[in-house]
């Protein structure tokens, strides 16, 4: 007995050290995915896939692998597919006993609907999402989710509601991101915040604001050797110098965006400084590279549009099919309740024509009984 009870302690061991092992190896791996998710999204991909696809990886890495995944498509600009990921990922929500992962997914999937512009579906979730995450007693662990619900309702109420109201949303997810720096990974999302902080200063014409937002956003950016963010940011500090009539240095700080956008193959970055350089030459009078920039503009700009109208077009599709489960199901449930109400409404027929019925017998039968009496 005692070489048997030894036996399975070490097989107990040998078990928690295969789990252990994998844990470690997943939240390794998937460091080094989210690392590279804006930079490289390619990579990213295959790297959370493996995760994801492994039979030991357990549940809660597999949710974080699905998450890179949908980011990393999300960094491609392809929302079909990072939403298809993110998805995936609700299949796992009974199965988790984390609050966070459940916020951090539905955060996602709100995500996705506000980049196909399918905004009331984004709302749904948000709000489901920020009723765990006010609810969630360790207020210092809720942070990123706080601020990522945010930043997304800036995103959102910029087109419904205009920059006035978005700022507001874009001020509280700051705010929530600074308390993250811990993780290196978060100043990406203050970059973005100070980003889009700035071009909606733009929007309302208060230039220095904006500037000083795109600084912050490159210092942010810098910090973590995020190539593509400094990239987005310095666009945003050229429009700033167009506006004040430096074009030269507007042309200088695109040139250097495109150089960081080289390997990124991120089709809206670079719309944006093609469509910059376009302008400050156009600005310039210099006809040649006026035309160069304007043509690549125009054929990026259709080839993002397409991309755009694919996504959109098959998230509707999406959602009407849903839809049409949702009436089918109703359809289903009316039909169940109209056969029960058919079948109770007879059934208080044949009781109510059975109760006159006996009651008319019992009548004539007291008028004989009444007759028959002296």
């Amino acid at each position: 007995m005692p070489g048997r009870k030894n036996f399975i302690l070490w097989l107990a061991a040998v078990s928690i050290t295969v789990v252990l092992n994998a844990q470690e190896n997943a939240d390794s791996l998937l460091q080094v995915a989210n690392r590279l998710v804006y930079e490289k999204p390619d990579r990213a991909i295959e790297i959370a896939t493996a995760v994801f696809e492994h039979p030991e990886t357990p549940v809660r890495f597999k949710i974080n692998a699905l998450l890179s995944i949908s980011t990393s498509y999300t960094s491609k600009r392809d929302y079909e597919k990072s939403l298809e990921y993110v998805l995936m990922g609700t299949d796992y929500l009974d199965k988790l006993e984390d609050e966070r992962q459940k916020m951090d997914i539905l955060n996602r999937i709100g995500g996705q609907y506000q980049n196909l512009k399918i905004y009331d579906k984004a709302i749904e979730y948000l709000d489901e999402s920020l009723k765990l995450i006010d609810t969630y007693p360790i207020r210092d662990s809720v942070q990123r989710y706080l601020g990522y619900n945010h930043i997304l309702r800036g995103f959102i109420y910029r087109e419904q509601l205009g920059c006035e109201v978005a700022l507001k949303y874009f001020e509280k997810a700051i705010a929530a991101y600074l308390q993250t720096l811990s993780n290196p990974i978060m100043n990406a999302n203050v970059s973005i915040c100070y980003y889009n902080q700035g071009n909606c200063f733009l929007s309302l014409e208060q230039t220095d604001k904006a500037e000083s937002s795109f600084v912050k956003s490159v210092f942010y950016a810098e910090r973590i050797d995020a190539p593509s963010l400094i990239a987005f940011a310095e666009k945003g500090l050229a429009e700033v110098k167009t506006r004040k009539g430096a074009y030269t240095e507007a042309i200088e700080l695109l040139n250097s965006g495109l150089d960081r956008a080289e390997d990124v193959g991120d089709l809206i970055l670079n719309r944006g400084l093609y469509e910059g350089l376009s302008n400050n030459y156009l600005a310039l009078a210099d006809w040649d590279n006026y035309t160069s920039y304007r043509e690549k503009y125009l054929s990026v700009n259709k080839a993002t549009r397409a991309s755009e109208r694919k996504s959109i077009n098959q998230s509707m599709l999406n959602i009407t099919i849903e839809r049409s489960e949702e009436i089918e199901q109703y359809r289903l449930w009316f039909g169940v309740l109209q056969v029960a109400l058919l079948l109770l409404v007879v059934g208080a027929l044949f009781f109510f024509i059975r109760f006159i019925r006996k009651s008319e017998r019992s009548l004539k039968s007291l008028e004989r009984k009444l007759k028959s009496e002296p």
